[in-house]
């Protein structure tokens, strides 16, 4: 895909990084020096990371307005599934009439094809239609492609959804094992995929696995100093803490709380209401 390369070299100058700086933990120099000279980057997911890691819009950055109308589409389908709407999230994904499998930026098909898959899942309860899309966008995407990896985690969701829990089981599994396998920086959408993974393991009992990831999702937004779900990532780390130990006479919610009266999250507010009525000992 074509880079605005020099707003990029400006950005890193400002920061008094070197192309190496910059680099580290996400790709090679040779990668920010294409960038810079060459205005061309293959992997969205590695722009993300440096736009991510020199405070830029990942927008700002690319010089292709057919990439960057379907990019900004996307962002606004993400804030929408991430309120829960998702219907009128794949409303939105209906408006875009370009091909987007003519794009050279397969990591943006791959996107697509994700919000394709859990706006089927999780607003249509469409498991044909969603199990098409989130195995085409893990067949498509690379080994850090985060889309991919939120594909493979939602196949899990779409399984547990069915019952079927072995299945749902190996995917969420499958999802965990790639997060860890990335040559960049884990990213905050990653957040999604701790959360989900441990509401499943909470769900069948490994109260003690779930408690772990929700963790783990919690010690990412502390990495990136974000509120990235961090209401319902309190609760998950909350709930399974006091499952696992009989040592506790009730959840401490206290943080959960906090983060949920904060993002005005009533419904979680409201099972925590009833959590504190039966969950005592």
């Amino acid at each position: 895909m074509r880079i605005k390369g020099d707003i990029i070299r400006s950005a890193r100058k400002q920061k008094k990084l070197s192309q190496v700086n910059l680099a580290a933990g996400i790709c090679t120099q040779g990668t920010i020096s294409n960038i810079e000279n060459k205005n061309i980057c293959d992997s969205l997911e590695i722009l993300d990371a440096i736009c991510k890691r020199l405070n830029l819009s990942l927008e700002s950055v690319l010089d292709d307005n057919d990439e960057k109308k379907v990019m900004n589409l996307l962002t606004q389908v993400e804030k929408l599934c991430n309120k829960l709407k998702h219907k009128e999230a794949y409303a939105l994904l209906e408006e875009i009439k370009i091909n987007i499998s003519d794009f050279k930026n397969k990591e943006l098909e791959v996107r697509w094809l994700y919000f394709m898959g859990i706006t089927n899942l999780l607003g249509f309860n469409n498991t044909t239609d969603s199990l098409f899309y989130l195995y085409r966008a893990d067949e498509l995407g690379d080994a850090n492609s985060i889309y991919a990896i939120l594909s493979v985690n939602s196949l899990g969701i779409a399984y547990e959804m069915v019952d079927e829990f072995d299945k749902a089981q190996v995917y969420y599994e499958k999802s965990i094992d790639m997060l860890k396998k990335m040559t960049i920086e884990i990213p905050i959408e990653a957040t999604k995929i701790f959360f989900n993974t441990a509401k499943f393991y909470s769900l069948i009992k490994k109260y003690e696995t779930a408690y772990k990831l929700a963790c783990e999702g919690m010690a990412l937004n502390r990495k990136y100093q974000s509120l990235y779900m961090l209401d319902i990532l309190a609760y998950e780390a909350a709930f399974n803490e006091f499952m696992q130990s009989s040592d506790l006479s009730a959840p401490d919610y206290t943080s959960a709380k906090v983060f949920a009266a904060f993002n005005d999250n009533q419904q979680l507010l409201s099972v925590i209401a009833n959590d504190e009525k039966k969950l005592t000992r």
